[in-house]
């Protein structure tokens, strides 16, 4: 029982010196590796990178002022309350981030900043497996007023909240293009890219679903921050 107490007293000492070191920047801890502090998109993300995102959902300032200090040129526009399950809050229309996209969409912030982080990764990933920098996403939309697989009756799509992304295709730096239609499951470097691409995805999102879900996503990524955890 001595043994116990002088290893929790022991413990809890050490906890203590380490946090009033932290406070008074003795050590430094690099960013976004205090899950209470600020994120910071332009740092590498930690492992707390999803649950930073999740909190961004909740904290629309924090949120923004994220954003903010990126490089993302975006435009936040104004809460379309919810009419029937469909509408937009916190939102805003991305102009230019971490990588272009085929076109200007419109977003919640969150989603906004899981993207950037997410960007940053697939980039890495593409000169990992094809010797390339990414160069553009194609995206087939985020906002779309209706259920979940286009269905007539059921719970409403995260994309009717502009909650969600629905990724097809990438474009890089040396002319060359991947489909997720045409080379998801290939044994080769394309294939194996989106393989590593999808599972990416599952450190900043709250759902990834892709071909191995059902025949729906058999040509694109769909990315959502809703409450439902699936990684497939």
């Amino acid at each position: 029982m001595k043994a116990f107490i002088w290893i929790v007293t022991s413990l809890s000492f050490s906890i203590g010196v380490v946090a009033f070191a932290v406070h008074h920047s003795w050590i430094r801890i690099p960013p976004n590796w205090l899950p209470w502090e600020a994120v910071e998109l332009e740092q590498p993300p930690s492992w707390f990178a999803r649950l930073q995102i999740n909190s961004l959902s909740t904290d629309r300032r924090a949120c923004f002022d994220a954003l903010a200090r990126s490089s993302m040129i975006f435009r936040a526009i104004d809460d379309r309350p919810a009419d029937d399950g469909c509408g937009i809050e916190s939102g805003a229309v991305i102009k230019r981030s971490y990588v272009p996209y085929n076109r200007p969409f419109e977003a919640t912030c969150a989603l906004l900043a899981a993207l950037y982080w997410y960007e940053q990764r697939i980039d890495a990933l593409a000169r990992q497996h094809l010797g390339t920098p990414l160069a553009l996403i194609d995206q087939w939309g985020t906002y779309a007023c209706r259920n979940v697989n286009r269905s007539e009756a059921g719970r409403r799509s995260q994309h009717a909240t502009a909650n969600a992304i629905d990724i097809a295709a990438f474009s890089f730096a040396d002319g060359s293009s991947i489909t997720v239609l045409d080379h998801w499951g290939e044994d080769t470097p394309e294939g194996r890219f989106l393989t590593a691409t999808r599972d990416a995805g599952c450190q900043f999102f709250n759902t990834v679903l892709g071909p191995d879900y059902n025949d729906l996503h058999s040509n694109h990524f769909h990315l959502d921050l809703g409450r439902a955890r699936i990684c497939r």
